[in-house]
């Protein structure tokens, strides 16, 4: 993130020379970055709002807008001109009047709140992280790889472990796939940050990062999953002095945890919580906070501010008869990722629809399951989980079985040897938008399984909230924390909180996020006087996009490499082998930059 300007995106040449450039944000890199974003939230915008509301135009003249500004200044005295000049005893017209003047009022101090508009790509404004996409393609396409590296991760810390596990909603709304197939951004995301840690391990130089403000807050971040230690790495980059404390043996929380070896290897996470590491970011493994660990009241008293991160660790329940029985999808996962992983024998029966019961499936085959059957109570089109890992489950041998329910748990001497299902049929639609799955009378029948794995999802449910010092935390009736979206904090005084702790169970992606909106929500509130950035504008101009040629090879993208299968279950070696420079070249150039000029 150091190393990043917008310099290398724009067409002004000599790059960062020309004259206008003084004017212009372009050349901040790191935290002088991060400050001005902070400074352009709470400078320009409470500045510029309050001025236009003194006078309309004044805050735009502030901002730099000065064609705006005149055009708001001259309607206000336009419209009390006209009233004084009308003005010959009451009329019901003076109101009209007076009514315009505040109207001219309000949308000026709006508008000088608000900015101008910017074009924004679909992708860019689909995504959690609001990731810059297409600028990031661009410079992968003119091979400016560490730039483009460096432009992810000042939204986006853990690159490499995005580009293996985000759901990726930016492609669906990329404008390429309406005729054809959509960039795959997520790939070319992967493959800078594969290629950086190769440029890293060969001797490439990169910017080191700035030492620590000397009278910087500190802040302890309460669990090192993706919020955590995206709200950690801001912080770090922003000079605040950062402690992470979590239960786990290492830093990750999920991400090193749970998520199989085969879509993300330990070893992707550990460089990235490594490099937090040398940021100066300290890292408490195995001390749990709370009751029976360390108190919030001590870290109240140790730190400035307090970030709960805990994510949402519990596993929801089916509450049906004989469910002692079965086993729990987050501690089959944990175990999956010891050196020696459980070993499955006989029939698997995994029940849910999302990401994480593909994950169970896939990972019940690689630890010696004869059979694995998913069973889901509604249809393929209802199911959450992303298309391209239900493929790769069906590949490796999954059976899916929808329309179907587990209703009972049967044991026989203690031991399980199957469930009583129903099968179901699709009603009215509920809250979600989905059709509600009807059971339907007489369908019940009974299914041979050795074992029965839940997984339907999980739930804020934490010792934490026991400690006195959170009694008074608001919370949402199914214990997700209340927070503040723009700012991530809660009703107690100089504690926040983000990720799944507040959102329910989400992708890491948007956790990242969440972190990111944190941290600088808290070096905000707690050293608004170390906030030192010059107030330049967002003045860069992009270069013009060239066009292409459309042929029938332009609208499709290029297939990611992947292990054969004969070796994928074997073992939980990584499935995806990542893309090639020629084919991240290729797939970088598809992209149509639709939100520049042509």
């Amino acid at each position: 993130m150091e190393q990043y300007k917008d310099c290398s995106l724009c067409r002004i040449e000599p790059r960062g020379l020309a004259p206008r450039c003084r004017f212009c944000s372009g050349q901040l890199t790191g935290r002088s970055r991060l400050m001005h974003e902070i400074k352009t939230m709470r400078g320009w915008r409470d500045i510029g709002t309050a001025l236009s509301l003194l006078m309309p135009g004044a805050g735009q003249f502030f901002g730099g807008r000065i064609i705006t500004g005149l055009v708001m200044a001259i309607m206000i005295p336009l419209s009390l001109g006209l009233l004084w000049a009308t003005w010959a005893g009451f009329s019901y017209s003076h109101f009209y009047l007076v009514g315009i003047a505040v109207f001219v009022m309000a949308v000026a101090a709006a508008d000088a709140w608000f900015g101008p508009t910017q074009p924004i790509a679909p992708c860019h404004a689909t995504c959690p992280a609001r990731v810059p996409i297409p600028d990031y393609l661009q410079l992968l396409a003119d091979e400016d790889f560490e730039q483009g590296y460096s432009l992810i991760r000042s939204r986006l810390p853990l690159v490499g472990t995005i580009g293996r596990v985000c759901p990726h909603p930016c492609e669906s709304k990329c404008y390429r796939g309406i005729d054809g197939e959509a960039v795959a951004i997520n790939h070319c995301k992967r493959f800078l940050s594969d290629r950086h840690q190769k440029f890293i391990s060969r001797g490439g130089e990169v910017a080191p990062p700035e030492p620590l403000l000397e009278n910087g807050p500190k802040v302890a971040v309460v669990g090192a999953g993706p919020a955590g230690l995206s709200c950690a790495y801001f912080l770090s980059v922003l000079g605040a002095k950062v402690e992470v404390f979590d239960s786990g043996k290492e830093p990750g929380g999920r991400l090193i945890d749970t998520i199989p070896d085969f879509r993300l290897p330990k070893d992707v996470v550990r460089i990235e919580t490594n490099d937090l590491k040398a940021r100066g970011v300290v890292f408490h493994t195995g001390a749990k906070v709370g009751p029976g660990g360390v108190a919030v009241d001590s870290l109240l008293k140790d730190f400035d501010a307090v970030y709960i991160a805990i994510g949402a660790p519990a596993s929801m329940k089916m509450r049906v008869e004989g469910e002692d029985k079965f086993t729990d999808f987050q501690d089959f996962l944990r175990a999956s990722k010891e050196e020696v992983p459980p070993r499955l024998e006989g029939k698997v029966a995994v029940v849910g629809g999302g990401n994480a019961a593909i994950d169970v499936c896939r990972t019940a085959l690689r630890c010696g399951a004869s059979e694995v059957h998913l069973l889901y109570r509604r249809t393929r089109d209802q199911m959450p989980a992303r298309d391209d890992e239900l493929e790769a489950a069906m590949r490796e041998g999954v059976r899916f079985r929808y329309l179907i329910n587990p209703t009972k748990g049967i044991s026989e001497n203690g031991k399980l040897t199957g469930v009583q299902a129903v099968l179901m049929e699709l009603g009215i639609a509920d809250s979600s938008g989905r059709p509600q799955p009807v059971a339907i009378n007489g369908s019940e029948h009974f299914l041979p399984f050795d074992h029965v794995i839940p997984c339907l999802g999980q739930s804020v449910k934490s010792s934490l909230f026991d400690d006195p010092a959170l009694a008074k935390l608001a919370r949402e009736k199914d214990g997700r924390v209340k927070v503040s979206k723009n700012t991530g904090r809660t009703s107690l005084k100089r504690i926040y909180a983000g990720g799944d702790a507040a959102r329910g169970a989400q992708t890491a992606v948007a956790a990242i996020a969440d972190g990111r909106t944190a941290a600088l929500a808290i070096f905000a509130d707690l050293a608004p006087s170390l906030v030192k950035a010059p107030f330049t504008r967002q003045l860069m101009v992009r270069k013009p996009y060239q066009g292409h040629v459309e042929t029938q090879k332009e609208k499709m993208r290029e297939r990611m490499h992947s292990k054969p299968l004969s070796v994928r279950i074997s073992g939980f070696l990584e499935v995806e082998d990542g893309f090639n420079p020629a084919q991240s070249a290729c797939e970088s150039k598809r992209c149509l930059q639709c939100h520049r000029d042509l």
